[in-house]
Order: structure tokens, then sequence, then C-alpha cells
């Protein structure tokens, strides 16, 4: 097994009891809010002890929602089963947000529990702890991960495995490109003869081709050999916490 001791498998619903089984760290998605502003669970079943909570994100309408009283009731959820750590799984930028955001960054920086929240949320937070996804399409990955543990702190800075497979027409004006799923992407190498090349910087495979059109693409992938790189560069620039969804690391865990 190669370098997946840093790995927190990230699930829900019924992936969870196979997760829980391959012996590594779980997020279980399992944490919600009602409309009213009460804390929820999204799934009937027991949350297995010690596993990190995960909380989605707030409901799109909500009344004067009490932030204090709604992280009150996260820590005790998370002090009951012995979670080692929350991640607030918060997407939209809304004061609503902002104000849980900012009151769960007290009260578990208080208990000493680690809470997580998405780079995206930083400006609503001062201790928690920041996830970096590493899917990018330019630049260097140990340099952007580098820069923002100078921004906030090497222990401040954590990693989201986002596997990445995307068709990019040249010149692209999107940073996104096209999804490419694995068997399409296989299809495409096979009819094009393309070669494929590893890039150091993105820690990323990729292989560019002509279409029918004459428009030149530019295809960046990834595998389970670019997924252990990109362990291993993170590793290796000081970031030791690395979240991944379970079927993404799946196949990384089931191979020798």
């Amino acid at each position: 097994m190669v370098l997946t001791k840093n790995l927190i498998l990230v699930c829900s619903g019924r992936d969870t009891a196979k997760a829980v089984q391959s012996g590594l760290p779980v997020l279980h998605l399992c944490l919600g809010v009602t409309e009213t502003g009460a804390l929820r669970r999204l799934q009937l079943s027991t949350v297995p002890t010690r596993c990190l909570l995960g909380l989605r994100d707030l409901p799109d309408s909500l009344p004067d929602l009490g932030a204090d009283r709604l992280a009150a009731d996260l820590l005790y959820e998370a002090q009951r089963t012995s979670a080692p750590g929350v991640f607030a799984d918060f997407e939209r930028d809304t004061p609503q947000a902002r104000a849980v955001l900012h009151a769960l960054d007290r009260v578990f920086e208080q208990a000493g529990i680690p809470l997580y929240v998405p780079l995206s949320c930083q400006r609503a937070v001062s201790h928690a702890v920041l996830t970096v996804e590493t899917a990018i399409s330019g630049g260097s990955l140990t340099a952007y991960f580098s820069s923002l543990q100078g921004i906030h702190g090497a222990r401040r800075v954590a990693a989201f495995l986002q596997p990445v497979s995307r068709d990019f027409t040249l010149p692209s004006n999107s940073p996104d490109g096209k999804p490419l799923a694995e068997d399409a992407r296989n299809a495409l190498l096979q009819r094009t003869g393309s070669q494929v090349f590893f890039s150091r910087e993105l820690c990323a495979k990729y292989f560019t081709y002509t279409d029918e059109s004459g428009n030149a693409h530019f295809v960046l992938f990834d595998d389970r050999s670019t997924i252990e790189a990109k362990l291993a560069q993170l590793s290796g620039c000081g970031v030791h916490t690395v979240f991944a969804l379970y079927p993404d690391a799946e196949a990384l865990l089931n191979q020798p």
C-alpha cells in the first residue's frame, strides 16, 4: 500500500461501512440543517464512532439562523460520537453561511477539535483547516500548496484529492475544460494513437490530438500512478491531511 496513510476517505450512505473496513480515517457526510435551522441526520443508520462528521451546505432559504445554537449542537454531536474532526462542506458564500462558519470556527477551536472547510470559506474563519482541491490545469501543484501554506500556515492547509479527466480545446477560454469519462478517453487514445506524457508540475498525465474539424485538443487526466505521485508531492511539501472521495480512492486501496 503506497502513501495512503495520509488519506481520509469521504463517503456517505452504504459506502461508509466499506470505507471503515479499510482501516483508514473516514469522513461521514451524515449531517445537514433543516429549514428551521436545526441540525439533522441525513441517514437513519448509526454513524460509526470515531468518524469525522460532515455537515452539508445550508438550505437555500432559512429563517434568522441561531448560529451559536447550531455550533453548540454540532459540537455536542462531535463529542458524543468521539469524532476526531468535523468538515463543514459549505459551497455558497452567504451572510448566514459566514455567520455559522464564524461560530463553528470559534467553538471548535476552543474545544480542540479540528474543523475543516473548503478554501472558498477562508474569509469566514481564522482557525479552521482549509481544504484545497488538487485539480489544477496550470502552474505547479507543489508551488500552489506552498504558497497557501505561506499565507495561512502549514497546519491550516489540507488537500482534497480530485482526480481530473478533462478535454480542453485550444486555445481554451475555460480553466475547466470538458469532462471526459475514462472509457471515452481510452477510446480517444486508441483512435488517435496519441502519445501520453507526464507533467511533473501538474502531477497529471496528458496528450494532444486534432479533431475532425482541425481543432487542437489537450487532454489532462489522472490514473493510479498520478494519484500516487500527487500524494507523494503533497507529503513532500508538508501536506499531511488529504481527503478523497471513497469511489475515487477505492481502486488505489484495492490494488497491491
